[in-house]
């Protein structure tokens, strides 16, 4: 007996590489993991839904809500000063430097607006932090803020000396009102 086919196929073997659909058809999926080796695809699974809830909760229900403890006056009071005193070291520095140099002059003038608009903000931001302070040293600070930030928006705007002397009267009268609290 022979080794050759009697019959001539149709299909000759030819020296031509398979086709893609050939080829495709040969490769066989791989097997879908079983048992034991799907265990931690479901464990990474929970610990994912696990920390996106706890994220949504901290998101949606923060611990501290910005509240004081009535034991901290003492240290709010403290708190207070020292935001006055950096406010005020902050404005007299910048609003009264001079230069004769035209680039320097707006340059100290943009600090100093800087100084008393930025100034103004800090210490109100120290105050709501502070809110065990004693009502009169934050109603004072308060006023501070409110005018050293009026004076900053009038330089801004170029006002006359008529409009910016008497904030500057009312600047200088709460500055005193504030070292006697913080002395």
């Amino acid at each position: 007996m022979s080794d050759r086919p009697l019959t001539k196929s149709t299909h000759a073997e030819s020296p031509k590489e398979p086709s893609a659909r050939q080829e495709s058809s040969a490769k066989k999926p791989l097997p879908f993991p079983t048992g034991a080796s799907r265990w931690p695809t479901y464990a990474a699974l929970a610990i994912a839904v696990i920390a996106a809830v706890l994220a949504g909760l901290a998101y949606f229900h923060p611990a501290n809500k910005g509240t004081s403890v009535p034991q901290q006056g003492g240290d709010a009071k403290a708190n207070v000063c020292a935001a006055y005193q950096a406010t005020r070291k902050a404005v007299v520095i910048n609003t009264h430097l001079e230069s004769n140099n035209p680039d320097l002059q707006l340059a100290i003038a943009a600090n100093a607006r800087l100084a008393l608009i930025g100034g103004g903000t800090y210490l109100r931001d120290r105050l709501e932090a502070n809110t065990a302070a004693p009502s009169d040293l934050t109603n004072a600070a308060n006023s501070l803020a409110n005018t050293i930030q009026q004076l900053g928006i009038n330089y801004l705007i170029q006002a006359p000396p008529a409009v910016q002397d008497p904030v500057r009267n009312n600047l200088n009268n709460e500055l005193t009102q504030l070292d006697k609290m913080c002395a």
